[in-house]
């Protein structure tokens, strides 16, 4: 119980960081504009290697708290939110639709992490 506690905490931590990404990345660009303009590369290699870390994480801790407690919310949740991070992905070339799936999927993942944990608590 306690590796799948220390995994749902990371996973809720890299939920975060995507979100402070995918937030304050567009504010960042358009507070300075002169960022907008010098061609920074692509995040998409980001977006990938933090679903590619989520998918293994975020398993291992739904499935392993599931086992634990027996709710199938955290879990189910959790593969909506998995599901919406992989879209955000896949419409990469529509910056409105990637960061809204991205951001609803990193949300619903931190959601279902933070029911699994306290599902844990009181198991």
């Amino acid at each position: 119980m306690q590796r799948s506690t220390f995994l749902d905490s990371a996973a809720i931590g890299a939920s975060l960081l995507c979100l402070i990404h995918c937030i304050g990345l567009p504010i960042l660009f358009a507070l300075l504009p002169a960022l907008a303009t010098i061609g920074l590369p692509s995040s998409e290699w980001l977006h990938l290697a933090l679903l590619l870390t989520a998918i293994p994480i975020s398993g291992l801790a739904l499935v392993g708290g599931w086992r634990a407690h027996g709710a199938v919310v955290p879990l189910l949740l959790g593969g909506v939110g998995l599901a919406g991070l992989a879209a955000g992905l896949a419409f990469g070339s529509m910056p409105g639709a990637e960061t809204g799936l991205t951001v609803a999927g990193s949300l619903a993942l931190a959601m279902a992490h933070i029911g699994n944990w306290r599902r844990l608590r009181t198991a």
